[in-house]
């Protein structure tokens, strides 16, 4: 519920089986399940958010619905310090710059507020909106996955600066011990590519390549690399969805 908060809402069904093809679970007592989630939710989470949460029925069985609303007071957190944030099909901890990015997003969103304490000057912050060089490229990128814009080495330590697909926000400062699933994932692999891509087996298409087609609980996921002029941009964990384009053509090449 905080991460959905923290980034752009979202629903949660409590009582599914976590295999679709499994009979639905239920809640055994919906009413006082509810009752105690409202509680938790005004205990743990700060500031206060108002969910919706209501009985639904499926397949004979009763079940739970929460529907997280994209908070307009971030960040939001869990136990006072835990700010969570969602990212394609994860849930994880935000690191810094995602925190910096919540508190300019309450900024933009409430400019009374901004009006109000406009006499105390605001100092500039790194910020995790698209980078104004990059927003002419994005259109030719993947719209899923993350791409590794680049990488900085400080006192033996590997930062990375990361791009979320879907929005085009950019977070610095990531670290392989910091990054979520999805990142860490990248990271991982990013790092194994050698300048010069050789002894990769890419499938290229013009500028277009594909480093890797694999499979993650059963569904399609492309690493992708992009020949530019000051030379590549490297995509990872694209999804079926995030294809469009010249992207197309190159993936639908896969299997020959």
């Amino acid at each position: 519920m905080c991460a959905f908060a923290n980034t752009n809402g979202g629903t949660l069904y409590l009582g599914l089986n976590s295999d679709p093809k499994k009979p639905v679970l239920g809640i055994n007592d919906p009413d006082s399940t509810i009752v105690q989630i409202e509680k938790e939710i005004s205990n743990r989470i700060s500031p206060p958010l108002a969910c919706t949460l209501d009985i639904q029925e499926t397949g004979g069985k009763k079940i739970v619905r929460v529907l997280v609303p994209r908070g307009d007071d971030p960040p939001y957190a869990v136990d006072d310090n835990k700010i969570y944030v969602r990212s394609e099909a994860e849930t994880g901890l935000a690191v810094r710059d995602e925190i910096v990015g919540l508190v300019l997003r309450k900024h933009r969103d409430m400019p009374s507020l901004i009006e109000e304490t406009e006499a105390f000057p605001i100092l500039p912050l790194e910020t995790s909106e698209p980078q104004p060089e990059y927003e002419e490229k994005m259109d030719t990128a993947p719209r899923t996955g993350v791409e590794v814009v680049s990488v900085e080495e400080r006192n033996g330590v590997s930062y990375y600066c990361m791009r979320d697909l879907r929005n085009g926000n950019v977070v610095k400062n990531v670290t392989k011990s910091s990054a979520r699933k999805l990142w860490h994932y990248a990271i991982t692999e990013y790092a194994k590519i050698p300048p010069d891509l050789h002894g990769l087996n890419i499938r290229w298409q013009q500028n277009l390549g594909l480093l890797r087609y694999y499979k993650q609980r059963k569904e399609p996921r492309y690493d992708l690399v992009q020949r530019i002029d000051s030379g590549y941009r490297y995509y990872f964990g694209v999804t079926e969805d995030g294809i469009h384009g010249g992207w197309e053509q190159l993936v639908g090449q896969k299997n020959g």
